[in-house]
């Protein structure tokens, strides 16, 4: 089961044309200022979406600064957009860390969908940039592992549940799936089940992805 979470991420990834588009391998970055900023990060990635794309009109959104739907912070490097398309919820979210190694940083790029199926999406895309190159290369998930469904269950959960968790299978098993959140403060990714209501509350938590200085581990 390795890759099983990856591949069936990819698989609704696929399945959804609303934001069904291919991730660029590398992006070159240009530095506005002194030092690359969150805002270069995200201009080097939306501009290589397809026009009229989800990506490119929230590009606009982060040229034009904050407002009701855009949160620009370049203090704490992190962005997010969110609109609705044709009904649906659609958020886009983007962050960065300073690598130990000081001559790379890593990129995170969130896509969420809140489906008409009742649970949320997430599609999360890591890039490494080179500051020497100004390039961002995209990567494998920087985790230790991919996070399971059991790891989205509290310790009060009971037996049954957790076998039923264990055992979803196909698109059973979409309701179970991570749903991330990249930090606007702080350096730790966090998810939760894709559908909020699957068990319930006091059965689930919340899990964390800790940053070490090069990558993610499950807490």
């Amino acid at each position: 089961m390795k890759h099983f979470l990856r591949s069936l991420l990819i698989f609704a990834f696929c399945a959804m044309p609303v934001i069904a588009m291919a991730q660029p391998e590398s992006c070159n970055v240009k530095v506005a200022g002194s030092k690359v900023t969150i805002k270069d990060f995200a201009r080097a990635y939306c501009s290589q979406c397809e026009q009229n794309s989800f990506e490119t009109q929230a590009l606009a959104a982060i040229n034009k600064g904050n407002s009701k739907r855009c949160v620009v912070d370049k203090k704490n490097g992190y962005v997010k957009y969110s609109d609705k398309q044709d009904g649906i919820t659609e958020i886009l979210e983007m962050t960065f860390w300073n690598c130990d190694d000081k001559n790379e940083k890593l990129v995170a790029v969130n896509r969420v969908s809140n489906s008409t199926t009742g649970y949320d999406e997430s599609f999360l895309y890591f890039y490494r940039y080179d500051v020497k190159t100004k390039e961002m290369k995209l990567i494998d998930l920087p985790f230790d592992r991919e996070p399971q469904p059991v790891d989205m269950l509290s310790k009060k959960a009971s037996e049954k549940v957790t076998e039923q968790v264990k055992s979803a299978k196909n698109e059973d098993a979409n309701k179970y799936m991570p749903c991330y959140q990249l930090p606007r403060a702080g350096k730790d990714i966090t998810f939760r089940m894709a559908d909020p209501t699957a068990v319930a509350k006091t059965m689930q938590r919340t899990g964390t992805m800790k940053w070490n200085g090069s990558s993610f581990k499950i807490k």
